[in-house]
């Protein structure tokens, strides 16, 4: 490998590091409007992903690998099978989760509302998951020579990153399950990216579990789930 190579994968490392900080630090501890802290994330995601495609001269769509998925058809069984599995598992665990933290949660800490909740979970489910997607499973994960490595410390940092959303809905044993199952739906999503050879694949299967999720948001919200 060529000093220049290394030197970028380095401060390619480097500058995601400093991106996730950022948006971890504007969730646990500036926790501003959640307007101000989407910005501050698409701010920090893209912009890590803009100033690496200038140091290493690739293009931005090749960085984050978005091309158009083949195979649509073993893709829409994915989205399927994955929306129906979140909601199967919560309504079998919904014993052990605090559904009264979650809902002050988005009340309060998210500001979420009858009223604006549905723009927010719209952005929740086409935007974020983009974002997400385009800095895990395309940026940082590719930006590893070795693509086991570079999967494995994308869905480790993947994991960790959503520690500070979902920290105080469940007890100690679901918060470790959770914790456990997200890298492992890290590393699912990664190699749904390498499958198809896009994060579009990707990124389709992420949005369609943000629908689910956002769906029992929306039940806690109305009070239909108690």
């Amino acid at each position: 490998m060529s000093k220049r190579k290394k030197s970028t994968i380095i401060n390619g490392c480097i500058i995601a590091l400093l991106a996730l900080a950022l948006v971890f630090l504007t969730e646990q501890v500036l926790q501003p409007g959640y307007w101000v802290k989407a910005a501050i994330k698409a701010a920090a995601f893209i912009g890590a992903i803009v100033i690496y495609t200038f140091h290493s001269g690739k293009k931005f769509l090749d960085v984050i690998n978005l091309h158009k998925p083949k195979k649509i058809g073993i893709l829409i069984l994915c989205i399927l099978v994955f929306f129906v599995g979140i909601g199967v598992l919560f309504f079998l665990l919904r014993n052990q989760i605090d559904l009264s933290s979650i809902k002050e949660s988005l009340m309060t800490k998210e500001r979420l509302t009858k009223k604006n909740c549905l723009f927010v979970f719209v952005y929740i489910i086409c935007v974020n998951s983009f974002l997400e997607e385009a800095f895990f499973r395309g940026f940082l994960a590719r930006m590893i020579p070795n693509k086991w490595v570079g999967a494995i410390i994308s869905a480790l940092l993947f994991s960790v990153y959503h520690i500070g959303i979902v920290g105080t809905w469940f007890n100690v044993f679901i918060f470790a399950l959770c914790i456990i199952g997200l890298a492992l739906v890290g590393l699912f999503l990664q190699w749904l990216s390498g499958k198809f050879k896009t994060i579009a694949a990707s990124w389709m299967v992420h949005a369609s579990a943000n629908v689910a999720i956002n769906v029992i948001g929306a039940l806690l919200i109305f009070e239909v789930l108690s």
